[in-house]
């Protein structure tokens, strides 16, 4: 995962030197070279799509390994569905930065920086959590398999 995400950002940031946030009163010719990608020109498509593919990928990889990892921290599907809404939450909170970012207008190759630095500083985290994996969770509940059909005071739903 870690060589996919450096591989990613690094592609990215290769991609990202040859464009700004386009053309300005003193730079008219400050964009990305030969103006705006179309699917028409193959050769000046090529690269930015197969990157935003490799990026699709990337972010798959990475999203499965997250969720297969809150997956691996208990067996109580409370605890899970309450870590998988933390999990999504500072996922929002990250995308929220993000958008106040662009609108604050910060470069665009400096997002890519800050992009690629919490990837390169989360991942000796993500190692040290992912080594401490157990084959199993310790917790063990203890539910009737019909649990779900309880009404609240402990009688049986009117449904079934």
């Amino acid at each position: 995962m870690a060589l996919l995400c450096n591989a990613m950002w690094a592609l990215t940031m290769v991609m990202q030197l040859r464009y700004t946030r386009g053309a300005d009163d003193k730079n008219p010719s400050n964009d990305y070279p030969g103006g705006l990608i179309d699917l028409t020109e193959p050769g000046r498509a090529v690269g930015p799509i197969l990157l935003y593919i490799f990026m699709g990928a990337v972010d798959a990889h990475v999203q499965s390994f997250a969720y297969w990892l809150i997956g691996t921290m208990t067996n109580d599907s409370q605890m899970l569905a309450r870590y998988a809404g933390f999990y999504k939450g500072i996922q929002s909170l990250g995308a929220t930065i993000a958008w106040q970012l662009d609108a604050q207008n910060v470069s665009l190759m400096g997002q890519v920086i800050v992009n690629w630095v919490l990837i390169v500083v989360a991942l000796p985290f993500t190692y040290y959590v992912t080594s401490r994996i157990k084959d199993h969770a310790e917790d063990s509940i203890e539910q009737p398999a019909d649990d779900w059909l309880m009404r609240a005071d402990g009688g049986k739903s009117d449904y079934i």
